[in-house]
């Protein structure tokens, strides 16, 4: 054997063997950026990315009127006053505004009106924190304007539908029409109570200590530790 022959051999063998090494991680990586067209094709008919329910903060307003001597709230104000407070607390972000006008002819009652409706947003559990009182300016002096609350609230909503970019009677595809799920997606929006669960999911509770303590409790004694459900009697008359 040619000793510079063999010498050569494993050197060859290693080029070689990194040559390959290279074609192989080159396939491995053009592998791993291929989409299949099956993939693009449900991506572009997914009708949550045509018709998406956005959500945005949005104002929401209670008027009170308050006549010429009318220093308080009314107990039906009250009652509308609380149902407006429990929207607040559920979905409103911020603080909550209580606008008084300023230069009406209802002015001095309505100032007193808006301390009345700040010190009941406080007995209903608003902080003071969160409780801005300020004035609007009315121009016409003989009219009588009403102390508005405002405070701005999450609110979900989905584009509008009836949109119809593409004849459906020349379709030759089996892509599904432009407004397909838009309806859903309206209907969705409009159902969700707290859109703020769109945005992120909700903290969890504190654990019931004294619950837990009590089922462990019960299986160290051997007894039965699961819950009890109250149980219905239904009668039928078939």
């Amino acid at each position: 054997m040619n000793i510079r022959n063999h010498h050569r051999y494993p050197a060859r063998m290693r080029q070689l063997g990194i040559a390959i090494g290279m074609v192989v991680a080159a396939g491995l990586l053009a592998g791993c950026q291929q989409t299949s067209s099956t993939e693009v094709a449900l991506y572009d008919q997914d009708y949550k990315r045509r018709h998406p329910i956005l959500v945005s903060e949005e104002p929401q307003v209670l008027d009170i009127p308050i006549g010429m001597k009318a220093h308080r709230l009314s107990p039906k104000l009250q009652r509308r006053l609380r149902s407006f407070v429990a929207d607040f607390k559920r979905t409103g972000t911020g603080s909550v505004t209580v606008q008084v006008p300023s230069g009406s002819a209802n002015e001095i009652a309505a100032v007193s009106a808006g301390r009345s409706a700040g010190q009941t947003l406080r007995k209903l559990g608003v902080p003071a924190s969160r409780i801005r009182i300020a004035p609007y300016q009315v121009d016409d002096h003989g009219k009588i304007a009403p102390v508005r609350l405002a405070f701005l609230k999450l609110k979900a909503h989905a584009p509008d539908c009836g949109v119809w970019p593409e004849d459906l009677g020349r379709t030759t595809t089996d892509r599904s029409y432009y407004n397909f799920g838009c309806a859903q997606q309206q209907n969705l929006a409009a159902m969700i109570e707290n859109p703020a669960d769109l945005i992120g999911p909700r903290d969890m509770t504190a654990a019931d200590g004294a619950q837990r303590a009590r089922v462990i409790d019960q299986y160290r004694e051997g007894q039965d530790s699961t819950s009890e459900f109250p149980t219905r009697e239904t009668s039928s008359n078939l």
